[in-house]
């Protein structure tokens, strides 16, 4: 069996694993699109280039996006883009003006440590927030915080019967 290599737990609804190569992060794109308020046109061939429109305050304006895991991995090429879309924005690639968007930041990462990034909240007052947009955002953190609120007050009952 092939060796499987994946990135670090994320647990967006839709992906568990933070992007390793060109098509994750489209992928990972894809899941986060009405977040970040762009509309894609066209893909080139390779995946590397995108047509999209972005609102502004006169309407929809037309960019052309490309991809990259790392900024710093990213080549400026003769056809420039506008907009330089990377999972992980950690240098400047030495594109002047070229604007850059970091997947990674949209919906907060888990701690480098290692650990899972859902820790149980304690109580029903710790499933949701008081911000319902903040909770469909994090649904699925939401949907794992239940789930072990209801196994420690499954267990609680547990030993209120036994004991």
């Amino acid at each position: 069996m092939k060796e499987s290599i994946v990135g670090d737990p994320i647990f967006w609804p839709g992906l568990v694993y933070s992007p390793i190569n060109l098509n994750g992060l489209l992928f990972a794109l894809g899941t986060v699109t009405d977040e970040i308020g762009l509309l894609f046109e066209e893909f080139s061939e390779d995946g590397s280039l995108a047509v999209c429109r972005m609102k502004t305050k006169d309407g929809w304006r037309k960019i052309r996006a490309a991809f990259s895991i790392k900024s710093s991995e990213f080549n400026l090429t003769e056809d420039r883009p506008d907009l330089l879309i990377c999972w992980v924005h950690d240098s400047d690639p030495g594109t002047g003006k070229l604007s850059i968007l970091e997947l990674s930041g949209i919906r907060g990462q888990p701690s480098s440590n290692n650990a899972l990034p859902h820790k149980p909240l304690g109580g029903l007052d710790g499933i949701f927030s008081e911000d319902p947009t903040n909770d469909l955002l994090h649904r699925g953190e939401a949907i794992v915080n239940f789930e072990e609120t209801i196994r420690q007050l499954d267990d609680r009952i547990k030993k209120l019967k036994n004991g």
